[in-house]
């Protein structure tokens, strides 16, 4: 009711109010899915530094190029890109930082050119670091000799060396194949499957 004036002014006010909410409502509908997707795809991409495209086909190896592409998406499988993308507060940082492995003195000594680091931290606090790099053929028994003597486990892989680390919540793996090395290093954080999968998609 509206104080102060009669019953027959309160109700065609009333009618009215709630008429003009019904049509906001009606017009506001048809609009309300493409704002949820609008929302969803800022939540999964403000998380990140690069675009998310998990849809995407990543580009072979040949075809990432000798230089930082600035995008990591084109080093992963879709599948393990979705999962580390949509991972919650997961935070990924592009760039061309040195290898994370611990065998600096060895990565000193063949000077591998780096292609790009995609280094990813989860909710907890845990981090993966992967580098791409590119590498002289005739330095591979170099890295073969070097690994080893410094703590690493090396068997073959393919036409390559796959070597491990393990120190605490640190695993290290460095995979050097073809004129190209694959260094990671995991701390506190342990994606299944990570390293298996980017070699089956970088040598499939």
């Amino acid at each position: 009711m509206i104080g102060g004036r009669s019953g027959w002014l309160a109700w065609p006010a009333g009618i009215v109010c709630v008429g003009v909410v019904a049509g906001l409502v009606a017009l506001a509908a048809p609009a309300v899915p493409a704002a949820l997707r609008f929302v969803g795809d800022a939540l999964r991409t403000g998380t990140t530094a690069g675009p998310l495209r998990p849809a995407d086909a990543p580009k072979p190896l040949a075809e990432i190029g000798t230089a930082l592409t600035d995008d990591c998406s084109s080093l992963y499988p879709p599948d393990l890109w979705v999962e580390l993308t949509w991972a919650p507060h997961t935070v990924l940082s592009q760039n061309q930082a040195p290898l994370p492995t611990s065998a600096t003195s060895v990565v000193d000594a063949v000077r591998p050119a780096v292609r790009m680091t995609c280094a990813w931290r989860d909710v907890s606090g845990g981090t993966v670091t992967t580098t791409l790099a590119d590498l002289d053929a005739s330095a591979q028994p170099i890295v073969a000799a070097g690994l080893p003597a410094k703590g690493f486990s090396c068997t073959a892989s393919g036409s390559g060396i796959l070597c491990t680390r393990t120190s605490g919540q640190v695993v290290e793996t460095e995979v050097v194949r073809g004129g190209v090395w694959l260094s990671t290093a995991e701390r506190g954080w342990h994606p299944p499957g990570y390293t298996d999968r980017l070699v089956a998609r970088l040598w499939p």
